[in-house]
């Protein structure tokens, strides 16, 4: 037994040779939360250590974890560069136990802000989602989905009131795993997230970018409301949240934006925090000119921080006024609403231009920068703390940014995809997303381009994003044999290799000379002992494309586990003709000389 595994933890408890438990911050079904000292550095600085608790300890599920826990610490590591996410210290298991190490946020959580009954000002709302989707869009560059963003995920941090984002559901996924005894397959449908913010294709499994915009939608409605998102009603025809009666203050343009970040359909919310944010800073120059010049008192309001420590609620903080370029409407357009942005599916004209214009007036509070790119429409908005006050300059910050679109309109949707998949042809496949992001702005429902989203994200090591693009590949093209493949590959990459040949099998039915399909299938059967079938799967393939390297090479690993020794042989050296430094058929040649040698 694990010694974080009891119901009450000891203060002399120590994890990973260096962290000594302070006592236990929260619980939940995926794990527990702990406030730490780490007694190797000097001052012994306090920080939080997250236990990870897998559901059964079933040998499997144990590989799988590890594996998933490795990868979504990498994923911190490379998130905690930014100053509004917590930085990740250490990982490590003990006991069989998954342990992350995180930098401590003195802070309060928003749920304590948000009270029952006591609705936010407009201004301060609109504040709040800016807050809130700088940081996300910092996150979704990344490729990554939070998935469980809610008020007590988001910290205002006491030394400078900004909200950092914490508790990324796809870590969960350490704990969620299990493995069907009978079948050796995972659940393909591990819902994370809360109820009340989670949208239905993530109650499904099938998160998405607009998965995240949806439950910041939700927590801007919770504040402008007063009113929990699990006691707002859907509209029985529609399908969509009624939720502007309990909110009578709010003006037409901001309902609207909040109405398509909750949309039902998530193909009509803006596919990712940047287009949104971009949205938002739209709004009418007096609704920013009044959140710039409001003055909000503190709450009074206090409560446990991540920390235990009781900390006043700080005030929100102020935003100058923004003019950004029309954005393109979405199939929600159709619907009478104000003139505002709508999910980018296209551009604007060649005279649209960002124009950021902040007063001399609003130095003392500060300037808020937030860094976005746009399918190259620069949207520069930063957050810097400026004390013109305390040096007595008297300086006035005028800046100005131009797009040009009149190229980009001239480009179609096809044009864009025949650029990527060149790219993805060189495995140019960075590049190469860029370009099919851009084709998918242009048509939403380009089916090929989210397929040539799977297959790089699938060669840049990404299977969960991969998934995601994949499922949206097959949502508009349901029989579409190479994203049935791709996504049998991600799966693969997951380690739910029976999942995958199930996916292979199906994309062979839908298109039989689909070589790729044949060498995964292949390539997975031997990786499960089923060596005298991946043989003909493998033959199949050369079959159809006689100079792929890894099909001889797996091809000579099947004969060697069937003790061909001399056909393994032959087999790899055809895989060494194509690929002289194939590292693996050179290995597997020389252990099968070695075989025949005694």
């Amino acid at each position: 037994m694990s010694r974080l595994s009891g119901e009450t933890q000891s203060a002399k408890t120590l994890v990973g040779g260096r962290y000594k438990i302070i006592n236990q911050l929260g619980a939940g079904g995926f794990g527990r939360t702990f406030l730490a000292q780490d007694i190797h550095l000097p001052n012994q600085p306090r920080c939080v250590v997250k236990l990870l608790l897998p559901q059964t300890e079933q040998t499997a599920t144990l590989q799988m974890a590890r594996r998933l826990f490795d990868r979504e610490a990498r994923f911190l590591y490379q998130l905690g560069n930014h100053d509004q996410i917590p930085r990740l210290l250490a990982h490590f298991e003990e006991d069989q136990q998954f342990y992350l190490v995180q930098e401590l946020i003195e802070g309060q959580p928003l749920n304590r802000e948000l009270v029952k009954g006591h609705p936010c000002s407009q201004e301060r709302v609109i504040a709040l989602l800016i807050d809130i989707l700088q940081v996300l869009a910092f996150v979704h560059q990344q490729q990554i989905i939070h998935r469980d963003i809610k008020p007590s995920n988001l910290i205002r941090r006491q030394r400078d009131d900004k909200i950092v984002l914490i508790d990324f559901g796809a870590v969960k996924q350490v704990s969620s795993q299990k493995i069907n005894p009978e079948t050796g397959e995972t659940n393909l449908t591990v819902s994370i997230g809360t109820q009340g913010y989670m949208p239905h294709e993530q109650l499904a499994g099938r998160p998405r970018f607009s998965s995240d915009i949806y439950a910041v939608g939700m927590v801007g409605i919770q504040a402008l409301t007063g009113v929990h998102p699990k006691n707002l009603k859907e509209n029985p025809t529609t399908s969509e949240i009624d939720w502007q009666h309990y909110a009578k203050q709010v003006s037409p343009e901001l309902a609207h934006i909040l109405d398509i970040m909750v949309r039902y359909d998530f193909r009509d919310r803006y596919r990712t925090a940047a287009e949104a944010l971009e949205v938002l800073a739209s709004l009418p120059r007096q609704q920013l000119l009044s959140l710039a010049e409001e003055e909000i008192p503190t709450q009074e309001i206090t409560g446990e921080s991540q920390s235990g420590m009781e900390l006043p609620i700080p005030d929100i903080r102020k935003l100058a006024n923004t003019t950004v370029p029309s954005s393109m409407m979405t199939r929600s357009q159709s619907r009478t609403t104000p003139q505002l942005h709508t999910p980018q599916h296209s551009r604007g004209s060649a005279t649209n231009r960002t124009t950021l214009s902040i007063p001399q007036r609003l130095v003392k509070f500060g300037l808020i920068t937030i860094s976005i790119t746009i399918l190259g429409v620069g949207l520069v908005l930063l957050k810097t703390f400026l004390s013109a006050q305390a040096t007595g300059e008297n300086t006035e910050y005028i800046t100005e940014y131009k797009t040009d679109y009149s190229t980009e309109a001239k480009v179609t949707a096809e044009q864009l995809l025949d650029e990527a998949d060149q790219l993805r042809k060189s495995r140019q496949y960075q590049e190469a997303l860029k370009i099919y992001d851009q084709a998918i702005a242009k048509k939403a429902d380009f089916a090929e381009a989210y397929w040539g989203r799977c297959y790089s994200l699938n060669k840049l090591q990404q299977p969960e994003m991969a998934v995601v693009a994949c499922n949206d590949a097959l949502h508009f093209k349901p029989n579409y044999p190479e994203a049935v493949w791709s996504l049998g590959q991600a799966l693969d990459q997951q380690q739910r290799s029976v999942e995958a040949l199930r996916l292979y099998n199906q994309a062979l039915t839908l298109k039989p000379d689909l070589t790729e399909a044949w060498l995964s299938q292949g390539i997975t059967l031997q990786k499960l002992g089923r060596s005298v079938e991946a043989i003909t799967a493998l033959e199949k393939a050369i079959a159809l494309q006689r100079d792929l390297a890894d099909a001889w090479m797996t091809k000579g690993e099947a004969q060697m586990t069937l003790g061909r020794f001399n056909q393994a042989i032959t087999s790899l050296n055809k895989a060494l003709q194509i690929q002289s430094n194939h590292p693996n058929a050179l290995k597997l040649r020389q252990q099968a000389r070695k075989k025949l040698e005694r």
